[in-house]
């Protein structure tokens, strides 16, 4: 029997996280406030307003940072703090000298630091928003800065409770990632999570958040119609990686007892023929009914070759499936990569 000839099993890429990132040059302490950088009281905070407005008077933004200003939806008071924080969108090699080694590149894709805001420039237009998304993270970092020592106090309570709501093993995970860089800056980092990715916050975080979105909830939007995208492609990739694995078992077991049956059936055929070239039957009817024994036997082995071919198209159907998944995740994996190499790019010796 000329047997299908059955594909390997793929090595599907891993999606990795996606990473927004915070960090001041200083020594932080645990509460996230960093030394001579941050705002301790309200005159202090009153004082960098009046630095913010004074920068914004003269910071003319780029035709693209206009339009994802526009399109985050900032408030006055967000805005100023967003331009104040000179956001720059870069390509990769400017962005990867703006972010510290210390940091993985591969998943950062918005980076605030010295009062400087620094974005990806994501060109792949399956992730419309992904830079909008960011932008508003980062802002809100630029916003913690701002924040004076008590508006800290009152808001972590508030923030730790929000999340034991929503947290997941994958956020725990998220926020674990963080701290490997982020020492000290929990709070932070919750503070920009929950405020660009869940909806239906507490009232009074709601109201907080209301002082730098005028939609905050459709930021939340942006951020989960492009991060359903990645979660779609992890889930069908769990869910075909589980069925060509058990198609594969079953094709292998079929397979097994398909061959043991049929060399069992060729030697009761060979037998058969000996005896018939022999004369060795007592009558016609013996050798009748031995003959249409073996045409059954023959008969129930070719349907179940067609059941596994049958089967075996369903497995090599879902592992085609399975590495157009692969592909398209290892697509999307580069494309938020500030390392990645390009096509034709050489990469340079050190």
């Amino acid at each position: 029997m000329n047997k299908k000839c059955i594909k390997g099993l793929v090595a599907l890429t891993v999606l990795i996280s996606i990473v927004v990132a915070w960090n001041i040059r200083k020594n932080s302490d645990a509460n996230g406030n960093n030394g001579q950088l941050s705002i301790k009281t309200s005159s202090e905070a009153a004082h960098q307003a009046k630095i913010d407005k004074k920068i914004v008077k003269t910071y003319q933004p780029t035709r693209e940072i206009a339009a994802i200003t526009e399109k985050i939806g900032f408030t006055e008071k967000g805005r100023v703090i967003f331009y104040a924080s000179n956001p720059q969108l870069l390509d990769a090699a400017d962005f990867n000298a703006e972010v510290p080694d210390s940091y993985d590149t591969n998943a950062t894709l918005g980076y605030y630091n010295h009062r400087k805001i620094f974005l990806y420039r994501i060109k792949n237009q399956d992730l419309e928003d992904i830079v909008e998304v960011t932008a508003a993270h980062e802002a809100l970092h630029a916003d913690w800065y701002r924040l004076t020592c008590q508006e800290r106090r009152e808001l972590m309570p508030l923030l730790e409770e929000d999340y034991a709501k929503i947290k997941t093993e994958k956020t725990e995970k998220l926020l674990a990632d963080y701290a490997k860089f982020e020492l000290g800056q929990r709070d932070n980092e919750l503070h920009s999570f929950l405020g660009t990715e869940y909806h239906h916050l507490s009232p009074k975080l709601e109201k907080h958040y209301a002082k730098y979105f005028k939609n905050r909830e459709k930021i939340v939007t942006m951020y989960e119609n492009y991060q359903s995208k990645f979660d779609a492609l992890e889930q069908k990739s769990t869910q075909l990686s589980a069925e060509t694995t058990s198609l594969k078992e079953q094709i292998d077991s079929d397979l097994s007892q398909y061959e043991t049956d049929l060399t069992n059936v060729n030697s009761e055929i060979d037998a058969f023929n000996s005896r018939s070239q022999n004369k060795a039957y007592a009558s016609e009817s013996e050798f009748i009914a031995d003959r249409d024994s073996l045409q059954q036997k023959v008969s129930e082995l070719t349907e179940r070759q067609t059941q596994i071919s049958s089967v075996v198209d369903q497995y090599n159907a879902k592992t085609d499936e399975l590495n157009r998944i692969a592909l398209k995740s290892s697509e999307f994996n580069k494309s938020i990569n500030s390392k990645a190499i390009m096509p034709n790019q050489v990469p340079k010796a050190s």
